[in-house]
């Protein structure tokens, strides 16, 4: 996914070559300001036996509006762990986020 016409039509579920789903979306929100977008993307990948889900994932996607679509300018990736060590390191901060917005 490079390129797509709206935010919406971002989806993150993937087949594997047998047709089963081998990654899903849990969640997905995105914010926009004029030319920007960040979309946020909660999701889990099968395990190598395909037996069950492995833990979350949240991936970060930077899009830039390019004509009447959107392009994908960058994106991180974060494990589960790493993703809710950034809340907490989020809630500290909140309230100097809110405070220098202009």
């Amino acid at each position: 996914m490079t390129y797509v016409a709206d935010l919406s039509d971002i989806s993150f579920d993937a087949e594997g070559e047998d047709g089963d789903l081998v990654r899903r979306q849990i969640a997905r929100r995105a914010w926009t300001d004029g030319g920007w977008a960040t979309v946020m993307i909660v999701f889990e990948e099968r395990s190598r036996d395909r037996e069950s889900w492995r833990a979350p994932k949240l991936m970060v996607l930077r899009m830039r509006r390019v004509g009447d679509g959107w392009k994908k300018q960058s994106s991180v990736t974060l494990p589960a762990t790493h993703a809710a060590g950034l809340r907490g390191e989020l809630e500290l901060v909140a309230d100097r986020l809110v405070a220098s917005d202009d």
